[in-house]
């Protein structure tokens, strides 16, 4: 599996729309990174970014139903965790309302929404896309640059570092 820089926001926009995941603010000028996963050509998993340094923000995780327990999630999360703290970030946060207990399993914790940056809180996901009663999470990844991810045996295997 290559995670992979995605820029076609077409496609991105599609599998958050399959996801019912928000999209009205991606476009090509916002300020988003995208990395996905693709098998035969289409995309099948993706993660966004905005970073804020030194704070980032960790959004658009999506995986297409028939790709799911696969681990590409958890995966894609261990991707941008580590490609946040090689640019400077120290802290990302995340919102969500239906993914709370998966997050909270990868080590983010429960944070208070008035005690978000400002960078954060000024984010289009942060103050308008997302309703007050999404769960709030942050987690340290500063000091995470290679972070050793388990991954889904499909062929046995166990644990392997991010390059």
């Amino acid at each position: 599996m290559n995670i992979e820089p995605v820029s076609s926001i077409e496609e991105v926009s599609t599998l958050l729309a399959e996801n019912a995941l928000p999209i009205a603010d991606i476009s090509a000028s916002s300020p988003l990174q995208f990395f996905g996963v693709r098998d035969a050509g289409a995309l099948v998993a993706v993660v966004g970014l905005e970073l804020y340094r030194p704070f980032g923000l960790l959004r658009s995780l999506a995986v297409r139903a028939d790709f799911r327990r696969r681990g590409l999630a958890r995966e894609l999360v261990a991707f941008a965790e580590s490609t946040s703290a090689a640019q400077g970030v120290a802290s990302l946060f995340l919102l969500t309302t239906t993914a709370d207990q998966f997050f909270l399993g990868l080590g983010y914790a429960l944070a208070s929404r008035d005690q978000a940056p400002s960078a954060i809180q000024a984010s289009s996901q942060f103050s308008s896309l997302c309703p007050a009663s999404s769960a709030f999470l942050s987690k340290r990844v500063a000091g995470r640059a290679n972070p050793v991810v388990q991954e889904t045996p499909r062929d046995g295997a166990a644990q392997r570092p991010w390059p």
